[in-house]
């Protein structure tokens, strides 16, 4: 088949878990014989609002990447959602290229127009969701305050959430425990508070992207999720598909070599692996490891990724480990070494506070037979069977995950019983052999049809 995988971004310049899951992806169809063809956006800050195509060649891959400047839209936040000019240029590409097979991952960047335009001219299509995009601008249902929307939310809610990106309304937020963002939320359902704020357009704006993409995401022929958790989340804010599929993402074993516990230490070795960044609850590790009751050198913690310019929250992670000899800043590793980074730990904590979908973390380290302390959330808690392959937290406790790491050191036998409970992960080659299936089903109908 000619498959043609569309991705907000792509390798070398953004290696994030979406862009690698296409990179895995892309590699297995085409060494199974497939043509291949992937579109990326690599800047939204160049040129002009009509995009402007350039191709290269990445591991014998073919992408092609655009380039457009979303600044000069006539409406920034409507073009976020529904870009006119992106999808002009995917039905040209499409009519170009003739796939048998669209192949969507997530709608970051991309918006409902490149859907649209496949469908518009019946090419089967696929989507698969890799966060919540669809239901929520900023894609983590996750607000100020860390703050997470654990049910739908009215417009208002996501108003407030936009405006609180702002430092003159997060700041004031901050110091009153997000009664500000609450007030604004109730304040909004009076129509002549909402006259005087000049809200109208805002909560308009929103209650249409929830429209939209919804009509959007039922028009698609099959959407893939790789958590239940995901599903749910869908199903709560009433988007429908004609036909939704779990789908687990597959791992690639190639740089995993490690099946059996690793060089024994007398040390317990905890990592992280992953971004710096609030929403990874990175802060609430570091206070939770400071807190252990510990003799000296009875255990370390590696913080593996990168930190190009340190942020103002890079930054207070660097201040608060500065004079702590047990914990060590690794910085990144290119992922032919996650083998090598694994092989050096005994445990890995995934600290999130937002809903992880399915952290390729959890499943590289299971594959190697390292337990994982994650927090009680999302589809972490998918992966994670308490006090059998893995130790969940309360999301947000430190006290609680001091209070996990603690068992590892103080119950000798516990972290050898839980690698004991640590079952086979799926594989790439099982994932994508479900993948063609899904395609294959939807070529067939299209020629019957």
């Amino acid at each position: 088949m000619k498959i043609v995988l569309i991705v907000h971004h792509f390798l070398p310049k953004y290696y994030g878990g979406v862009e690698q899951y296409t990179y895995r992806v892309a590699q297995e169809l085409q060494r199974q014989g497939h043509s291949i063809e992937i579109v990326c956006i690599e800047s939204v800050t160049d040129g002009s609002l009509t995009p402007t195509c350039t191709a290269d060649t990445y591991e014998d891959l073919l992408v092609h990447r655009l380039h457009f400047d979303i600044r000069q839209a006539p409406n920034q936040s409507e073009w976020s959602f529904r870009n006119p000019e992106l999808g002009f240029w995917f039905k040209g590409f499409l009519k170009r290229t003739l796939p048998d097979i669209v192949h969507i991952s997530s709608g970051y960047l991309l918006g409902g127009t490149v859907p649209e335009a496949a469908c518009d001219l019946n090419v089967p299509t696929v989507l698969t969701l890799h966060d919540y995009w669809f239901m929520c601008p900023l894609t983590t249902l996750l607000g100020p305050g860390e703050r997470l929307c654990s049910e739908p939310v009215p417009p208002a809610r996501c108003v407030w959430c936009s405006l609180s990106q702002k430092r003159r309304y997060r700041l004031p937020d901050q110091r009153i425990y997000g009664r500000l963002g609450d007030a604004f939320v109730r304040l909004s359902q009076s129509e002549a508070v909402e006259n005087v704020m000049g809200l109208a357009p805002h909560l308009e704006l929103v209650a249409e992207r929830r429209r939209y993409l919804k009509q959007v995401l039922e028009r698609i022929d099959v959407v893939i999720s790789p958590s239940r958790f995901l599903i749910q989340k869908v199903e709560e804010y009433g988007f429908k598909s004609r036909r939704l599929v779990y789908l687990p993402f597959g791992l690639d074993k190639t740089h995993l070599s490690r099946s059996e516990p690793g060089v024994p230490s007398t040390k317990l070795r905890i990592g992280y692996l992953g971004q710096f960044a609030p929403h990874k609850g990175v802060h609430l590790l570091l206070a939770a490891f400071q807190r252990l009751a510990k003799q000296p050198g009875s255990c370390e913690l590696f913080l593996h990724g990168n930190i190009p310019n340190a942020s103002s929250y890079e930054r207070k992670l660097l201040k608060t480990a500065r004079n702590d000899p047990s914990i060590t800043f690794a910085g990144p590793y290119p992922n032919s070494r996650i083998g090598q980074v694994l092989n050096d730990l005994d445990v890995i904590v995934v600290p999130s506070i937002w809903y992880e979908v399915r952290p390729t973390v959890i499943i590289e380290a299971q594959a190697t037979h390292i337990p994982v302390v994650a927090t009680r959330l999302g589809g972490m808690a998918e992966l994670i069977q308490h006090n059998k392959n893995g130790l969940l937290f309360q999301v947000g406790s430190v006290e609680d995950l001091k209070r996990q790491l603690q068992r590892l050191l103080d119950e000798p036998m516990l972290l050898s019983q839980l690698r004991d409970g640590i079952r086979p992960v799926p594989t790439l080659e099982e994932e994508t052999a479900k993948l063609v299936s899904v395609y294959e089903s939807l070529s067939s109908s299209a020629c019957a049809g």
